[in-house]
């Protein structure tokens, strides 16, 4: 058991208030502390295309959109890391296309050019959040299943809700698949899912909330 004397305490409070009205997300896990803001999302709609799941096991998701990218973790059901597009200015990324690897421990980060081509410039490491030059291009990539505009899907179709919005990107697990969706083009709402298969059952994840 763990007892902090009353000014600690007091100041712990205090700065999960602060992290609370500044719209943040503060996680503490072995003596590691990430703070995640998160208060321009209300603000924020979906725009031309739905978030892309890039990446997804039984512990976390990663995911691409207007946001940037971000982590979220399953177990928390909550956003552990993000990258904004204004994050990586700095690194002369202005068109932010980004992948995983296998493992799901690093995000590689380029620029996309007009001619759909790109070379990843840098990387992302999500144990210790820092990002780093790229001293060679990756090559063991998490590649995510690529769906068909919903109604044109066979196999997964049968368990989409039609009346939402739906990326186009999956992950097959051992016995599920994760997908994202959303009701509406508010950012805020979005939803990640985690449909079993032999069961048909779903375990919805509100990313924002």
């Amino acid at each position: 058991m763990i007892i902090r004397s009353r000014p600690a305490l007091i100041a712990s409070l205090a700065l999960i208030l602060i992290a609370l009205m500044a719209g943040c997300v503060i996680v503490e896990s072995d003596n590691k502390k990430i703070k995640v803001d998160l208060s321009d999302i209300e603000q924020m709609n979906i725009g031309a295309e739905m978030p892309r799941l890039l990446y997804a096991d039984n512990d976390i998701a990663i995911m691409q959109g207007t946001f940037g990218v971000i982590v979220y973790n399953i177990h928390d059901s909550i956003v552990t890391d993000r990258i904004s597009y204004e994050d990586v200015k700095p690194y002369g990324i202005s068109s932010m296309l980004a992948f995983v690897s296998q493992d799901g421990t690093t995000i590689y980060i380029g620029n996309e050019d007009m001619y759909g081509e790109f070379t990843f410039t840098h990387q992302y490491d999500i144990k210790t959040g820092k990002i780093k030059e790229v001293k060679q291009q990756p090559t063991n990539l998490f590649k995510p299943v690529v769906i068909e505009i919903p109604g044109y899907n066979e196999q997964y179709d049968k368990y989409f809700d039609l009346n939402y919005i739906i990326s186009d990107t999956i992950v097959e697990l051992d016995d599920s698949f994760v997908y994202l969706r959303s009701p509406d083009w508010n950012m805020s709402n979005l939803q990640m899912v985690i449909c079993q298969y032999q069961a048909g059952e779903s375990r919805v994840f509100s990313i924002f909330e």
